[in-house]
C-alpha cells in the first residue's frame, strides 16, 4: 500500500491513464483509420504486463506483440479476442501451446514451419502464423529462406498466413530497423496480396512490401519514451508514464578526503553533507551511475557519488538546505518543476531506455494510477 515501508524504500509509480491516453494520441498521430499493435515484451518493459495489457485492451489496441511463448500466455490470460503475436522463434516442443492458447507464431525458418505443420496435422486444427521478413543487415532469415517459408505456408492447408513481421534491428544498429530485403518485398507484392505488414517505428516505409495494410508496432513510445529523430513518429510527444523514486535513509557530515561508496574510489574534495538513498543496483540504479547521474531532492539536483552498492547509493546534498530523513528522491520523473527524463538518465550511462527500464528489478514495488 502507498504508506508501507516498501513504498518508502523505493518504488515505481505508473500512470495507466497516461498509458491509455498515449495510445489514443498515437492513433490520431498516425491516422485513426490505421491499426496499432502494442509491443509489451519483457513484462511490458518492466511496467507490469498484466496491468499494462488490461489498460491497453480498454484503450483499443488492435493486437499485442511479445517476445516469447511465456509472455504470450500471460497476455492471453488477460482476455480473448485480441491477436497475440510471438515474434521470436519457437523452441521445439512449444508448438502445441500456441494452439491451446490461440497465439500467433512468427515463423523464421523452414524447419519451424515444418514443426507447426506437423502439430497442425496431428491435432487437425488450423493456426494463423506470421512470417518474419528478411531485413538488410539481419541474418534471420535469409532472403531465399524468407521466400521459401512464405511458399510453404501458402501451400499448407492448416497454416494460414496472417501477416508479415518486419523486425527492427535495434537502436544504434548499422541499419536501423525495417529496411526490408528487396527480393522478398518483390515476392510479397506478387504473391501475398492482402497480407498485412507490421513494423516498428524505426523503418523505411518505402521498402515495406506493397501487398497489404501497413500496421505500426508501437512499443516504448506508448510507455512515455520520446521517438528518435530517425523514427517515423518523430514529433510525437507522449505523456510520461513512470516515476522511479527512493527515500533518504541516512545523512552524514563527512570531512574533505573521506571516501564514499564501494571500493572507496570516490574521495571528497571538500567537507560535505552526504545522504544515503534507499536504492542500489539490486533495484535498477546502475552500479556505475555514481559521478555520472543526478537525482532530484527537495526540488534541487544532487549528484550521485561513488560506486553504487547493491542496496543503496550516496548523493552529495551539501548545497541543498533542509534535507531530512525520509525525503523523496526522484531518480526518473518530475516533481512538477524539474524532470529527469528516462532519456537523460540513460545518456551518461550509455544505455537505452529499454535497458534501463527492464533493469528495474521485481523487488521495487509497482504502484498504479488507475483513475483519471
Amino acid at each position: 500500500m502507498e504508506g508501507s515501508s516498501t513504498h518508502l524504500r523505493c518504488s515505481v509509480q505508473i500512470d495507466l491513464c497516461a498509458l491509455e491516453r498515449n495510445l489514443g494520441k498515437l492513433r490520431h498521430f498516425i491516422g485513426v483509420d490505421k491499426k496499432c499493435f502494442a509491443l509489451v515484451s519483457a513484462d511490458a518493459f518492466g511496467y507490469g504486463v498484466n496491468a499494462a495489457v488490461a489498460r491497453l485492451m480498454l484503450g483499443g489496441a488492435d493486437a499485442f506483440a511479445v517476445t516469447n511463448l511465456a509472455e504470450g500466455i500471460r497476455v492471453r490470460e488477460e482476455g480473448e479476442g485480441w491477436p497475440v503475436i510471438v515474434m521470436n522463434p519457437t523452441l521445439p516442443g512449444e508448438e502445441e501451446y500456441y494452439f491451446e492458447n490461440s497465439l500467433v507464431p512468427t515463423i523464421a525458418s523452414s524447419e519451424e514451419a515444418d514443426r507447426f505443420e506437423k502439430v497442425a496435422n496431428k491435432t487437425g486444427k488450423k493456426i494463423r502464423v506470421h512470417v518474419r521478413a528478411p531485413v538488410d543487415g539481419d541474418a534471420l532469415p535469409s532472403p531465399e529462406e524468407g521466400v521459401e517459408i512464405a511458399r510453404k505456408i501458402l501451400s499448407s492447408k492448416l497454416l494460414e498466413l496472417g501477416g508479415i513481421c518486419v523486425p527492427g534491428t535495434g537502436t544504434g544498429a548499422p541499419v536501423e530497423g525495417g529496411v526490408c530485403d528487396k527480393t522478398f518485398a518483390e515476392f510479397a507484392e506478387k504473391n501475398l496480396s492482402g497480407v498485412p505488414v507490421h513494423h516498428s517505428d524505426i523503418c523505411d516505409l518505402d521498402s515495406l512490401p506493397k501487398c497489404g495494410e501497413k500496421i505500426l508496432r508501437a512499443g516504448l513510445v506508448l510507455f512515455g519514451m520520446r521517438p528518435l529523430e530517425s523514427s517515423i513518429l518523430s514529433g510525437f510527444k507522449p505523456e510520461r508514464v513512470m516515476k522511479f523514486r527512493a527515500s533518504v535513509s541516512l545523512i552524514k557530515m563527512l570531512p574533505k578526503g573521506a571516501s564514499v561508496g564501494y571500493c572507496r574510489r570516490f574521495v571528497l574534495s571538500r567537507d560535505s553533507k552526504v545522504a544515503l538513498i534507499s536504492v542500489g543496483y539490486g533495484d535498477g540504479l546502475a552500479r556505475d551511475a555514481g559521478n555520472k547521474t543526478e537525482v532530484i531532492v527537495r526540488g534541487r539536483r544532487a549528484k550521485v557519488i561513488g560506486v553504487v552498492s547493491m542496496d543503496q547509493a550516496a548523493i552529495d546534498v551539501t548545497d541543498i538546505d533542509g534535507v531530512s530523513l525520509g525525503d523523496e528522491v526522484l531518480i526518473i520523473g518530475s516533481d512538477g518543476k524539474d524532470e529527469i527524463s528516462i532519456e537523460e538518465f540513460c545518456a551518461p550511462l550509455g544505455i537505452t531506455p529499454a535497458q534501463a527500464l527492464t533493469s528495474i528489478t521485481k523487488r521495487v514495488a509497482r504502484f498504479y494510477k488507475t483513475l483519471y
